[in-house]
């Protein structure tokens, strides 16, 4: 009888337990768009946060001087379909640009710092208004400002805009940058992904019902030893 009334107690905790950290331990997507809420105008600013569910990205436009970037005003446009997005201030239709050697002229850096310290994962980055025969690069930099390495050796082209694609050596990297190869783009959106950490209050419930349940099973031993 003992045994039976143990073993049922360890199930219970059991499931409780699994129950606690079952709950907590679905990875969430974030998504941050680069232009939420649709505008069309200036920022007057180069710098802009952008916050979702508490997570912090922030963008900076910047003019390419040799890999250094000397700050850009940011714009928001909305040309509708794929031409949404975060832009700069006095460029050609609002986009990233190179020049007439296929170097690239601005770039739009995307401060990661805060969603890595946070243990974020699965980085992926969406770039629009890629038509045929415009196309893009990704640099990583752990330099505020600084360009820093070429992420991907192929650039992307037409087949990839308005997706999400896979930021190579995502964590490697605490500033990653969206530059034109060809012709324009626009920086759309950011996504990545997190476990959450359990909050202390969710836990009270399940904590409280495996301390009654070890009481409850400390007093049946008790009784069962002065019945001896």
């Amino acid at each position: 009888m003992k045994t039976i009334r143990s073993n049922r107690l360890k199930t219970a905790l059991f499931v409780v337990c699994s129950a606690v950290i079952g709950s907590h331990a679905w990875a969430t997507v974030v998504t941050w768009n680069l232009n939420p809420t649709g505008a069309n105008a200036d920022l007057s600013s180069n710098s802009q946060d952008f916050i979702v569910s508490g997570y912090t990205i922030t963008g900076r436009g910047y003019d390419n001087n040799s890999g250094i970037g000397s700050p850009h005003d940011l714009h928001f446009k909305n040309a509708g379909s794929d031409e949404v997005g975060l832009g700069l201030t006095g460029t050609p239709n609002f986009e990233l640009q190179v020049d007439n050697h296929g170097n690239p002229l601005q770039f739009i850096q995307l401060d990661l710092r805060s969603i890595l310290s946070q243990g974020f994962t699965n980085g992926k980055i969406e770039v629009g208004s890629v038509q045929s025969g415009e196309s893009f690069f990704l640099y990583g930099s752990n330099t505020l400002g600084n360009l820093g390495t070429k992420l991907n050796s192929i650039a992307y082209d037409s087949t990839k805009d308005d997706a999400f694609i896979s930021v190579p050596s995502f964590g490697s990297n605490q500033f990653i940058s969206v530059v034109a190869a060809a012709a324009d783009v626009l920086p759309v959106a950011f996504q990545a992904t997190i476990v959450p950490v359990p909050e202390c209050p969710s836990l009270i419930p399940a904590a409280s019902l495996v301390a009654l349940l070890t009481v409850l099973d400390i007093r049946r031993r008790r009784r069962a030893n002065a019945t001896v």
